[in-house]
């Protein structure tokens, strides 16, 4: 055997964005030629809130246009026999970073906005 390589991965979670870049100054500078920066992802400690109104105005929505597909075929709207829901946990990975960084005197971070969606399915009777 020649020789071997070690490898360690490291997570962080930055709370405070505005201080994030000092934080990953710091660590190349503190690690130098041996430290690699693989990735960052943006993402909401607890999206629950946000999933909670979004399901709220995804069901308003189904119920809104079920009614008016009801209407539309000389029925009334019954109550809902099926449910569903499907969603995705957001994250925003940013590679573009490493670029703007070279040139900065520290590495800029700018998280933009991030979207949380879900998808809900809603199957109802039909009254005659």
């Amino acid at each position: 055997m020649v020789g071997y390589r070690v490898t360690n991965t490291v997570n962080a979670k930055i709370r405070e964005i505005d201080k994030a870049g000092t934080v990953i100054d710091a660590t190349v500078t503190a690690g130098g030629d041996l430290i690699r920066i693989d990735s960052i992802y943006f993402s909401v400690d607890d999206p629950s809130a946000y999933y909670e109104e979004a399901r709220g105005k995804a069901m308003a929505d189904a119920r809104a246009k079920a009614e008016q597909l009801a209407e539309l075929a000389d029925a009334k709207l019954g109550k809902a026999t099926y449910i569903s829901e499907s969603s995705q946990v957001p994250s925003v990975y940013r590679q573009d970073i490493y670029e703007e960084a070279v040139a900065a005197a520290e590495t800029p971070i700018s998280p933009g906005e991030m979207e949380i969606s879900l998808t809900v399915q809603v199957a109802y009777s039909i009254l005659y």
